[in-house]
């Protein structure tokens, strides 16, 4: 067993010496050129133009442009709250309520006293328009100034028959002094009726004071009582509610902190090399935390100077979001847009190589062979270079494993040419 085991071992050996030695059949009469080149599995890429984007990156912060500290102006507890931090509310909308009970029995007790005023000062318009037609005075003075004149012509009547003698002097005397006394009755009657004329007027100048005092008050007290309503100045997002139900509120204590939704804008921080670069009105590309697709913005401000310590200066980007989207607070990547006006050629930087005499790309000839070219490169934007010089438009370069290649190596690949 053992003797069959070393002759077949022998025999193995025998064949594989006789194998490379070349006298197989096989392999007999080849020459080294026309043994099979191996190709090197590479892919391939079409150049062409595409628009060079010059871009920064930056992480923000979604803020409001307009924020308000709501505060009452009347004191009283609270009696509700109808929100909550995050609510989206609307401009009129009622976000919490101050007692107003005893104020609103004050507002009744005066209206009640506006009512007396109004009839009060109704029936002495009454009065001062029919005073002088309907006053009891006003027929005795009449009659009075009517007997004063009918006296009037008798005194003349005398004075004419006494300086014809054909009366006494007594006789004159008394009816002049007849004529004296009733020019003193009309004028008593004239002063009493003055007297109460005025005394009505004086009445109502005083309820027409009191009615205006008491609608300022009443005024005041409906505006004290509008303000115990706590309203939404604008439409806005709730970020804080500071106080509970039952809790004093007080002018100048603040209550709720409102922004608004309609002025947003994303703040960030931007390294001074940077903040050179930007200018006021660049576009911007605004991803917010939680949002898939990104929103398009512009820059409205760019801080004038740095801060001396970090050599930072602040950029303010203005975006629009529906209600639902909107989340004070959040953070937002925002890309902006340095320069997008020129269409370069721009190939992956797999495909070049850097050699001691520069960088290669590697061309494809069309008969499964790449061949070596010098390239000029200028920027590099992300994964992609700049070709200054070296490359046309649609030129095929090799993009994978191009460290294995050489000019004029033999490739293959089994996918289609990337543009």
């Amino acid at each position: 067993m053992k003797k069959k085991l070393i002759l077949i071992l022998m025999i193995i050996l025998g064949y594989a010496i006789y194998r490379n030695i070349g006298l197989l059949p096989i392999e007999a009469g080849k020459s080294d050129s026309e043994i099979v080149e191996q190709g090197i599995v590479t892919q391939l890429h079409s150049v062409s133009r595409v628009q060079m984007i010059q871009d920064l990156t930056y992480l923000g912060t979604l803020e409001s442009e307009t924020k308000a500290m709501l505060s009452p102006k009347v004191t009283g507890n609270i009696v509700s709250i109808n929100v909550s931090e995050g609510d989206i509310v609307h401009q009129g909308e009622v976000l919490l309520q101050i007692d107003s009970e005893q104020l609103e029995a004050k507002i009744r007790t005066m209206e009640q006293k506006k009512n007396l005023i109004y009839e009060t000062m109704s029936y002495l318009d009454s009065e001062l328009e029919g005073f002088h037609s309907t006053n009891p005075l006003a027929s005795k003075l009449q009659s009075a100034r009517l007997s004063l004149d009918f006296q009037v012509s008798e005194v003349e009547k005398l004075r004419t028959l006494y300086e014809a003698g054909a009366i006494s002097s007594s006789q004159l005397d008394q009816g002049e002094h007849q004529l004296k006394a009733m020019r003193l009755q009309v004028q008593e009657l004239e002063q009493t009726m003055d007297s109460s004329f005025n005394k009505l007027q004086q009445e109502r100048d005083v309820a027409t004071a009191q009615l205006e005092e008491l609608e300022a008050s009443l005024d005041e007290m409906e505006l004290s009582l509008r303000d115990s309503f706590i309203k939404a100045p604008f439409d806005g997002q709730i970020t804080q509610v500071m106080v509970s139900v039952g809790e004093l509120a007080s002018p100048g204590r603040t209550l709720v902190s409102l922004d608004n939704v309609h002025q947003l804008r994303v703040v960030t921080q931007v390294a001074e090399s940077d903040l050179q670069k930007i200018r006021k009105g660049m576009d911007v590309e605004v991803t917010l935390s939680g949002l898939g697709d990104p929103i398009e913005g512009h820059i409205t401000y760019k801080s004038g100077s740095v801060n001396p310590k970090t050599r930072i200066g602040e950029v303010r980007v203005g975006v629009e979001l529906s209600e639902d989207e909107v989340l004070i607070g959040s953070s937002a990547t925002i890309r902006i847009f340095l320069d997008t006006s020129r269409n370069e050629i721009m190939i992956p930087s797999s495909a070049v190589k850097t050699l001691e005499t520069g960088r290669v790309v590697y061309v494809y000839n069309g008969n499964g062979r790449v061949y070596e070219r010098k390239v000029n490169i200028g920027n590099s934007i992300g994964d992609q270079y700049q070709v200054i010089e070296g490359l046309a438009e649609g030129d095929i370069i090799a993009v994978r494993n191009i460290q294995s290649l050489s000019d004029g190596t033999l490739v293959y690949t089994l996918e289609e040419v990337t543009q």
